[in-house]
């Protein structure tokens, strides 16, 4: 006679593990942490942060290093927390960029780190930023020449553009 409660057993354990690697295929793919990491906090203030998100990575030289915390508006600009891997040291004239991943792919924050002999602290502020490209506007300008551009400071409004001034072509020799 077959045994029915060692098929039950096995079938249990089976089910259980099937269960336990689809949670952890769950967890691993949908960036939920279960141990926090070792990292610590920076701010940066941009003009225009395009379509960056929550959880966007944070990369230097493309390796990603952190992510993107939280974004608010303050002061009439977009200031964006990041959480830096704590074995990654940037000094104080690191600059912060909103980078594509090609033309149309995601946005992330991407470092390029200076010189600087001093590091920043955890909660410091990257000062130098680079808002992100306006790829409509891109486009805008390269197909419409420098229609939609103010002037330059100092130009004068009743001229034309600078770009417009030429001289006069060379006079053909008989």
């Amino acid at each position: 006679m077959f045994d029915y409660k060692k098929a039950e057993i096995a079938a249990g354990a089976f089910l259980l593990m099937g269960l336990a690697v689809l949670a952890y295929l769950s967890i691993s793919i949908g960036g939920l942490k279960l141990l926090p990491r070792d990292n610590y906090r920076l701010l940066a203030r941009f003009s225009n942060v395009g379509d960056l998100k929550l959880r966007a990575p944070v990369k230097v030289a493309g390796v990603t290093i952190g992510s993107v915390e939280t974004i608010r508006l303050a002061d009439y600009f977009a200031e964006v927390e990041l959480a830096v891997d704590r074995k990654v040291q940037l000094p104080t004239d690191t600059i912060a960029s909103i980078a594509t991943a090609g033309l149309l792919g995601e946005s992330h924050v991407s470092l390029s780190p200076g010189a600087a002999d001093q590091n920043l602290a955890a909660g410091g502020r990257i000062t130098h930023t680079e808002p992100a490209l306006n790829v409509a506007d891109l486009l805008s300008r390269y197909a419409f020449g420098n229609a939609n551009q103010s002037p330059p400071a100092g130009a004068s409004e009743s001229g034309p553009p600078a770009s417009e001034h030429r001289s006069p072509p060379p006079k053909e020799q008989p």
